[in-house]
């Protein structure tokens, strides 16, 4: 499996895999509203692709690791990156 932000990669690497591509910092910067989770963008995508861990625990950790503050944004990026990952892969 590759994940790749389409907005960012020119060429597409070779290679035996599946790839996977959207808009990744873009989602965070126009969907989400901040750009510094693209992070979190990109991991609620790996998660939908691999699933070699629960949406829910994933989530889980991931929103027991920011401050209060930043709950809601970091749940929308994740969120978000799942649900555009399983349809960019389709």
């Amino acid at each position: 499996m590759l994940l790749l932000d389409s907005d960012m990669v020119k060429r597409m690497p070779e290679g035996n895999f599946n790839v996977t591509m959207f808009p990744i910092i873009n989602t965070a910067k126009n969907e989400v509203g901040r750009e510094i989770v693209a992070n979190i963008v990109a991991l609620g995508a790996m998660v939908a692709l691999t699933g070699v861990v629960s949406r829910a625990n994933a989530e889980k950790a991931v929103l027991a690791r920011v401050p209060e503050a930043f709950v809601e944004l970091n749940k929308k990026a994740f969120q978000l990156g799942y649900e555009k990952a399983l349809a960019a892969r389709m």
